[in-house]
């Protein structure tokens, strides 16, 4: 005898955020020593997009690091010159930051990871607010419509070849049929 199992599940939001809910239902039958299971999840497109947008945010930042590095790279060997004459005196320093580091360790660390959380956080929501305008910035560009324009017209063209073809072949199989002696 068949038995159905349905379940379903909402997950819990803040109150403060009136967007739809992720949802999952799942519908589980089974006969005999065979099970049939169906799933459906509900995810709200900005839980999916989210992710794509943050990457898309980083590899934007990549790019505009890289970009100005030719600026950077100068003033970053005038500064290392500059710290370069002050390395002696600083390394007379070093036993007592050594001790005074180690014994402060625990709660540096303790301190440091929950920082880095929150800073984590914060950059995940960065990144994903900067992907979000640099696909909006494309969506809108003027090459963006162009290369749209350009590739609606050679589908169109692309069918268009296709149809004349296929007539062309049919022309040609009728004509051979027509032009086969009968017997």
């Amino acid at each position: 005898m068949p038995t159905t199992r349905t379940t379903s599940r909402t997950a819990s939001r803040p109150a403060n955020r009136s967007a739809a809910r992720p949802s999952a239902r799942a519908t589980a039958q089974t006969r005999g020593d065979e099970a049939e299971v169906k799933a459906e999840i509900r995810v709200p497109l900005a839980e999916v997009r989210k992710p794509i947008y943050a990457s898309v945010g980083a590899a934007d930042l990549a790019v505009a690091k890289l970009l100005a590095l030719p600026t950077t790279t100068s003033s970053e060997v005038r500064r290392l010159s500059d710290r370069v004459g002050s390395l002696p005196v600083q390394a007379a320093r070093v036993p007592t930051q050594v001790g005074t580091a180690v014994r402060a360790l625990p709660a540096t660390v303790t301190s440091q990871i929950s920082d880095l959380q929150d800073r984590a956080t914060q950059l995940y929501n960065t990144f994903a607010s900067r992907g979000e305008r640099r696909v909006a910035s494309i969506r809108r560009s003027p090459s963006t419509a162009e290369a749209e324009h350009r590739t609606r017209t050679a589908v169109s063209q692309t069918r268009a070849a296709r149809t004349s073809t296929r007539r062309a072949a049919e022309a040609v199989g009728r004509a051979v049929v027509d032009a086969a002696p009968e017997k």
